[in-house]
């Protein structure tokens, strides 16, 4: 069972390409810095070699608020806060470029996701 199980999790790091981090709507979920490092170490190409990356930056807010002086914006900069159930994300998403061989991706990271 725990093979299964380290086969289904390898396979999910090695996927061509992930689908997960495509959109700005649908970025990784990770738990700062060093998570975002962590999942840019097991992100694979097509054929499994590690890609080449460069942080674009900060791209602004997972979903637009209505209001930009929303004070949920500056609550969710707190990483050990979950989001209230149905609360919109308003978590700062980060930009990545990664290049492969045959292709270039931007994957999109959501790096306030902790607990």
């Amino acid at each position: 069972m725990r093979r299964a199980i380290l086969l289904a999790a390898l396979a999910c790091a090695h996927a061509e390409p992930q689908r997960s981090g495509l959109t700005k709507e649908n970025a990784v979920e990770v738990c700062l810095p060093p998570g975002e490092k962590a999942f840019l170490d097991q992100w694979r190409c097509p054929g499994g070699s590690k890609p080449q990356h460069h942080r674009l930056g900060s791209i602004g807010t997972r979903m637009q608020p209505v209001d930009p002086n929303d004070p949920r914006i500056l609550l969710q900069m707190d990483p050990e806060r979950p989001l209230e159930r149905g609360e919109p994300d308003f978590h700062i998403v980060d930009a990545v470029e990664m290049r492969c061989a045959g292709a270039t991706y931007t994957v999109f990271i959501d790096m306030y996701h902790c607990g």
